[in-house]
């Protein structure tokens, strides 16, 4: 029996987060690496076009022996397009150029090239800090995609969540707005990406990046899963990839789209 209200716009709505995880988990992949006294961590890296990688910088700033892989659930084919036959494994992925990291050390953004790329891109958002609202994106739906270790995990397994813009904030530290997401922070998120829909309805091209996801806000050194998980917008992404000397296709059109979008009636909520 089908109830009114099983619509195409709600459907839409229910199965965004799922259909987005479906065809952006190929282009999201762990990094993992050592740093000078042999200790390893693991971050997240998502591809943006070109075989070009985004990350965070604390991920692989004055790190060594990175291993780039993708989730198990992943095939080599659905990734690069390539026959079963010519696999490319965990570890057969190098960087080839970088990494670069933004100009501004306090600003937690780094890129690479790497030897393979993969058939999907995630698309980078139009929204730039200058025609931001303080409440732009608030309680709009966001999916985050990353890496974050799970205890008594074999591998490193991709773990997706769902959760809300709560706040837009300005730092001490950086020039650029964090977005303040209801999903809890954990270690291995760093350098995922937070997607964001402009337009729900619009599967093949509604959804962006909402930015980068670099910290957990907390005081007294508290650990990260007591803090606000904290995103960089996409602004700094750009020059980053700009001062890198990667020029990527396919952004002006998400300019386009978040510049044409429906706005709410009234961006500036009355309290």
């Amino acid at each position: 029996m089908k109830h009114s209200f099983d619509t195409t716009a709600l459907n839409a709505y229910r199965y965004w987060a799922r259909q987005q995880f479906s065809t952006f988990k190929s282009c999201v992949a762990y990094i993992e690496s050592e740093d000078v006294s042999g200790d390893k961590s693991i971050g997240t890296c998502f591809h943006v076009g070109d075989g070009v990688f985004v990350t965070a910088r604390h991920v692989v700033d004055g790190r060594k022996n990175f291993i780039i892989g993708f989730d198990n659930g992943v095939t080599p084919r659905s990734v690069f397009g390539i026959s079963l036959g010519h696999e490319v494994m965990a570890g057969q992925i190098q960087i080839i150029d970088g990494p670069h990291f933004h100009n501004n050390r306090e600003i937690d953004v780094a890129c690479f090239k790497v030897n393979c790329v993969p058939e999907v891109k995630v698309r980078l958002g139009g929204h730039l800090d200058d025609f931001m609202t303080n409440h732009e994106f608030l309680l709009y739906r966001v999916l985050i995609i990353g890496f974050p270790p799970i205890p008594l995990a074999d591998r490193p397994v991709l773990v997706a969540t769902v959760g809300e813009v709560n706040a837009q904030v300005d730092l001490y530290v950086g020039k650029h707005p964090r977005f303040i997401v209801s999903s809890m922070a954990r270690g291995g998120f760093s350098g995922g990406p937070a997607l964001i829909a402009y337009d729900e309805l619009n599967a093949d091209s509604g959804t962006a990046v909402l930015g980068l996801v670099t910290e957990a806000l907390v005081s007294n050194a508290s650990s990260p899963e007591v803090g606000y998980l904290a995103v960089l917008t996409v602004e700094p992404i750009y020059e980053c990839l700009e001062s890198a000397g990667y020029s990527i296709s396919d952004q002006d059109s998400l300019m386009s789209l978040y510049m044409e979008r429906e706005a709410p009636d009234d961006p500036e909520l009355d309290y």
